[in-house]
């Protein structure tokens, strides 16, 4: 991987720019079918909150910059950040009203999934193209076994979701796919037991999956080399 100071502060530009374009994304998705009795704030509605432009784009200024920094000049960087974007408005949306937009996460199949072509095309790395589908088949059928399992825990919003995110840890290699769901479970462990212990949640609360599935991705891009060296899983 490259480091480079260009690269980083020009993603870090264009992600504050991309920020400040997620509300207007928000507010134009489809709202979903619901069943009878069922209500959810509009996306509308949510892409109002007068702060969201501002939170969005310091969020992706940060996000884009340092996976610029982590991950460096590799024909990979493209499909790692659009996952950060899509990742800022889906842990929004997730965090505010308990649902992944489909309108979101499917088509970010096909984009992640050609950003990957690409990123092959370029760089000759055909092996981490079959791994990016392995991982993103893996997790998505682990998650969508939890689901079947312990209901309560994850939705099948969760599961699509970790499929998207499967893809891109996949090219990495399969170990960053363990990393990245561990990182999840336990980022929505500590906080769990942080609400449980300050007394606004209990062992039965259900909290949003999607926010800590993001996080585990990043922290696996970013420092699974690392990880990985340490532990000698590789």
């Amino acid at each position: 991987m490259t480091f480079s100071v260009a690269l980083v502060v020009a993603c870090a530009v264009l992600g504050g720019v991309a920020g400040m374009v997620v509300p207007r994304w928000l507010a134009r998705l489809p709202e979903p079918l619901l069943a009878d009795g069922e209500t959810k704030t509009p996306y509308a509605d949510l892409a109002r909150w007068p702060p969201l432009p501002v939170v969005c784009g310091l969020a992706l200024t940060v996000g884009w910059g340092f996976m610029a920094w982590r991950v460096g000049a590799d024909p990979v960087l493209p499909a790692v950040l659009y996952v950060v974007v899509t990742g800022v408005l889906l842990g929004y949306v997730d965090l505010r009203v308990r649902l992944l937009p489909n309108a979101v996460v499917l088509p970010s199949y096909a984009v992640v999934g050609a950003l990957l072509v690409l990123a092959a095309v370029f760089s000759g790395r055909w092996g981490s193209l079959a791994w990016a589908a392995v991982g993103g088949a893996a997790l998505w059928g682990f998650l969508a076994l939890f689901v079947v399992l312990i209901p309560s825990g994850i939705g099948l919003g969760d599961a699509k979701l970790g499929g998207v995110l499967g893809l891109c840890l996949g090219w990495f290699g399969p170990a960053y796919v363990l990393l990245g769901t561990f990182a999840a479970f336990v980022f929505g462990g500590l906080v769990s037991l942080g609400l449980i212990a300050s007394r606004r949640g209990t062992l039965k609360s259900a909290i949003p999956f999607g926010p800590f599935l993001i996080l585990g991705f990043v922290a696996a891009v970013a420092y699974g080399d690392d990880l990985i060296h340490w532990y000698g899983i590789r």
